[in-house]
C-alpha cells in the first residue's frame, strides 16, 4: 500500500497533496516531553509512503523523521519519499572560516540515507548547482515556485499595469526569470552585498528607471526581511510607485510587516511550504507533477 504521511504544523498541505495525487492520509501524533525529547507515533505499515515535512526550525524535525522513516523500514517500507519544500542546512556549502562544519555534505548523507526519493522547493543553494550533488546516488529533485509566483503576479494585472520582478541578486535569477515571464513582465536581477545576518545592501544595474512602476520583489526565503527592506528603498530611490514582495519560503516573525510596511512594502505573500499568515500560494499542483514522474 502506498500512503502520504504528514505532520501536525505542516497538516494543509499533507492534506492538499493527498487529495493532488489520490493517496490515502495518515498524520502523525507527537509529543513532547519536559526535556525535549520526542514521542512520534503512527498507526500505518506501508510499503511505500511520501512523507511531508518542511524543515524550517529543523533540529527537533530532523530527530523526529529519522524516527519515523527508521519505524518505517522496521515494518517493512521498501520506498520512502521525503517531500521538505523547505530543505534545512543547505547554505553552508563550504568551510568559510577553519573549523567550520559543512552542514550541505553532511546533511545530505544523513537524509539520502534515509530516503529513496527527495524532492524540495528552490532550496537555498550557492555554489552547489545541482541537488544531485548532495544527494549522490539517490533520486532527487529541485523544483522552482517561480512560475507560481508569476501567475499569483498576473492575476493581481501584473501585465497590464506593467510591473517589473525584482530580484536580490545573481543565485535569484532562476526566480525572476520564471516569475517574470509567467507574469508577462520585465525581470531585473540586482547586486547584494551581505556583510552579516542582518547588514544586507542591494543595489541595481547602471541606468535602471522604475520612475512610477509597481515592483514585485522575489526571493527564495524572506526571514529577517533586511535584503527586502533595502530593495525597497533603493527601489523608491530610483522611481518605483510601489513594491510588493513575493517569496517561496517565509520564515519571518509577524511582528516584522511593521518594518516592511514603515519602508513602503505594501503585502508580502509566499507559498505555502511552511506554514505563514501570508500563505497565497500553492505548491500541492508543483509537487505531486513530480512524484508522478521522479
Amino acid at each position: 500500500m502506498d500512503i502520504l504521511i504528514g505532520f501536525p504544523e505542516g497538516a494543509a498541505l499533507a492534506g492538499n497533496l493527498a487529495a493532488r495525487t489520490g493517496l490515502p492520509l495518515h498524520q502523525v501524533s507527537l509529543h513532547r516531553f519536559p526535556d525535549g525529547e520526542s514521542l512520534v507515533r503512527l498507526e500505518a505499515a506501508p510499503e511505500r509512503a511520501v512523507i511531508v515535512r518542511s524543515l524550517d526550525q529543523p533540529n527537533a524535525k530532523l530527530v523526529e523523521l529519522q524516527f519515523l522513516a527508521g519505524a518505517l523500514r522496521e515494518r517493512g517500507a521498501k520506498e520512502l519519499t521525503l517531500v521538505a519544500p523547505y530543505l534545512a542546512y543547505m547554505r553552508q556549502d563550504m568551510e568559510f572560516r577553519p573549523g567550520e562544519v559543512v552542514s550541505q555534505r553532511i546533511m545530505g548523507r544523513w537524509l539520502g540515507g534515509l530516503f529513496d526519493r527527495i524532492v524540495t522547493v528552490d532550496p537555498h543553494l550557492h555554489r552547489t548547482h545541482d541537488l544531485g550533488e548532495v544527494f549522490p546516488g539517490g533520486r532527487s529533485a529541485a523544483l522552482t515556485a517561480g512560475p507560481l509566483l508569476g501567475a499569483w503576479a498576473r492575476a493581481q494585472g501584473a501585465a497590464d499595469q506593467g510591473w517589473i520582478v525584482l530580484g536580490p541578486d545573481e543565485e535569484s535569477d532562476h526566480l525572476v526569470e520564471g516569475a517574470a515571464s509567467a507574469a508577462g513582465v520585465q525581470g531585473i536581477v540586482g547586486l547584494k552585498v551581505r556583510r552579516g545576518d542582518h547588514d544586507v545592501s542591494v543595489g541595481l544595474p547602471a541606468g535602471t528607471n522604475l520612475t512610477g512602476r509597481t515592483i514585485l520583489f522575489v526571493d527564495d526565503i524572506i526571514s529577517s526581511g533586511g535584503t527586502l527592506i533595502d530593495a525597497a528603498k533603493v527601489a523608491y530611490a530610483h522611481g518605483a510607485a510601489r513594491v510588493l514582495a513575493a517569496t517561496v519560503h517565509a520564515v519571518f516573525p509577524m511582528e516584522r510587516l511593521e518594518a516592511f510596511k514603515a519602508a513602503g512594502i505594501d503585502s508580502v505573500v509566499s507559498a505555502d511550504g511552511i506554514p505563514h499568515p501570508t500563505n497565497a500560494i500553492g505548491l500541492s499542483d508543483l509537487i505531486a507533477d513530480c512524484l508522478a514522474v521522479l
